[in-house]
């Protein structure tokens, strides 16, 4: 009920923030987009504005200049000494305006005949007449010229600027209706690359210029710009949307300059929906806090209603679990409270039909362990008395003695007065004798080692819960294998919470069903379908009643060869 009604009411509280997320991003979103277009138009007008100035601005100096009596000497004048006084005055008025203009890259005089020129930063490497020059021939037959791209031209600059870094207009000088030269100026366009930098880094999209013929003035480094078709912009402004590699654009152009020049602003359209997200992260944020807080305010109120059921649930739990010391505290009023009563009489019925249960099958396994102990006895005593029968007749007294000595400790520390637990020092004694006695009837057959960490020898274990699986090791490995260097091995540590007993053979391996279906059985402590002996099943139930749950037996096989079974001991909750 506690999670049913915790889940309604953060339900409810979601829905309400999704919606007020939802219906305010949208409103965000449509009004940035909005505003993000009317920013990006406006830039695109001021960048064409500026450009228009620029050009404005050198089309009234070459005006200036092309009228000048300076000027018009020099190209009126006949060869001799004033022609050489005004060439050397027109070349101080192009230092004066270079100095004034920084943008003015290249200055240069032509006369109408296209043969003689002067410049203080150019010259012509190849001797033809300036007729052949886009520029030139323009300017003559037109009156100006504007060369917005870098085409291939007999003029060399002294100050090797690149071929993109500046565009050229020309100016025909007159005299009266005659065309008697042309003014030429090169000027630089960093400060537009500047400002289209700029404009990239702030709207995360570039801009572009293109002529009247679509060629492209001036652009950023941009693969996409040179995958824009020029017949897109038929109009005098207007938006394209477009796809370039695989990913859509949206163009914003228009037209200025007499429909001469053109402004392209593009931005990828995939990334519009990154345009709000700053605002959608703290909308969310917003909504984040408002869900927590109305969550904290909702369960602080349900607690209050419902805690007495939790602890109640809880306390059901653990009874189930098999702790039946617990007790409903809690004062409560009316139907929970009858329940609780109701509880505390139920664990302590089951807690007494336990302890008679308990005591019950203790009484079972210690009948069980005599009834072991009284089939092991007899067998195993004839079998040593045969032993010493044999070594009388073959060797001295003194190997009789030992092995007596031997079979004695064996069966002081197996009866053990009756007590069902024993130190594990005193188990491994009794397995050593088992394995001297053993090691004697099947002399040169196997050997074998024990060790014991120091840190767990006091510890107490089973009585007799070692003996049957060494035996099996003997009789059901090393006897069935013709391995020459057989072993039995028996290696005790500590583990958290308890100890680690692990007896290893490397004589005949068990079998992969049988061990299978031997863990399954161990792991269950059901055996109504076991029919293997009654050793292994006998040391497994006595683990599995005896010691903390996790506690038993598990049989497997290390790439050595060895058959190992490992008897682990838990303690926490020992009974």
């Amino acid at each position: 009920m506690k999670r049913d009604l915790l889940m309604f009411q953060g339900a409810m509280i979601f829905f309400v923030a999704v919606v007020l997320t939802l219906a305010g991003n949208y409103i965000y979103k449509k009004e940035m987009l909005s505003s993000r277009m009317r920013y990006i138009t406006e830039l695109q007008r001021q960048l064409a504005k500026s450009f228009e100035v620029k050009i404005s601005s050198v089309d009234d100096t070459l005006e200036i200049l092309a009228n000048t009596g300076e000027i018009k000497n020099y190209l009126c004048s006949a060869d001799g000494e004033n022609k050489i006084q005004y060439e050397q005055t027109v070349r101080d008025m192009f230092d004066t305006y270079e100095n004034i203009h920084e943008d003015y890259l290249n200055m240069i005089l032509v006369s109408n005949d296209g043969e003689n020129y002067i410049s203080n930063d150019m010259y012509r490497p190849v001797h033809e007449s300036f007729y052949s020059e886009k520029w030139f021939l323009q300017a003559i037959q037109k009156g100006s010229s504007y060369q917005f791209d870098s085409e291939l031209r007999n003029l060399q600059s002294w100050k090797h600027y690149d071929s993109d870094s500046y565009i050229s207009i020309a100016k025909a000088v007159y005299e009266g209706e005659k065309a008697i030269g042309v003014l030429m100026v090169d000027v630089s366009l960093e400060e537009f690359k500047t400002a289209y930098q700029n404009l990239e880094s702030d709207t995360e999209n570039f801009f572009f210029l293109m002529d009247g013929n679509g060629k492209i003035i001036l652009s950023p480094v941009n693969k996409i710009v040179y995958r824009v078709n020029p017949n897109w912009f038929t109009d005098d402004e207007g938006v394209v949307v477009s796809k370039i590699y695989s990913k859509s654009y949206k163009f914003v152009f228009n037209r200025f300059r007499n429909n001469k020049l053109l402004i392209v602003g593009a931005y990828n359209i995939d990334k519009e929906r990154y345009i709000p997200l700053r605002m959608s992260q703290i909308s969310i944020c917003m909504a984040g806090i408002c869900f927590l807080v109305a969550m904290i305010w909702s369960v602080c109120f349900l607690l209050k209603i419902i805690n007495p059921l939790t602890e109640l649930s809880l306390l059901m739990r653990a009874a189930s679990e098999g702790n039946l010391d617990v007790r409903f505290r809690g004062k409560c009023k009316d139907d929970i409270q009858i329940l609780g009563e109701s509880f505390n009489k139920m664990v302590e019925k089951l807690k007494k039909l336990m302890e008679m249960m308990e005591t019950e099958q203790k009484q079972k396994r210690e009948a069980e362990l005599m009834v072991m102990q009284e089939q092991i006895k007899p067998h195993f005593l004839y079998n040593t008395l045969d032993m010493i029968s044999w070594m009388a007749r073959k060797h001295g007294a003194n190997d009789i003695i030992h092995l007596v000595e031997t079979m004695s400790d064996f069966f002081r520390i197996g009866l053990s007065n009756g007590h069902e637990m024993i130190s594990l020092k005193e188990e491994l004694r009794m397995i050593q004798a088992y394995l001297e006695i053993q090691s004697m009837r099947y002399k040169d057959m196997f050997t074998y080692e024990i060790f014991c960490s120091p840190d767990i020898r006091d510890e107490l274990v089973l009585r007799m819960c070692l003996q049957p699986l060494v035996e099996n090791c003997l009789y059901h490995g090393i006897k069935e294998s013709d391995n020459a260097d057989a072993k039995i091995q028996i290696f005790a540590e500590p583990v958290l919470g308890g100890i680690k007993i692990q007896i290893r053979d490397n004589g005949q391996e068990i079998d992969d069903n049988i061990m299978e279906h031997l863990n399954r059985c161990l792991a269950t402590n059901n055996w109504d379908d076991w029919v293997g002996g009654f050793g292994v099943k006998n040391v497994g139930r006595r683990l599995w009643h005896r010691f903390a749950k996790g506690s038993g037996l598990i049989y497997e096989k290390d790439r050595n060869g060895f058959t190992v079974v490992t008897l682990l001991i838990l303690k926490e909750n020992y009974i």
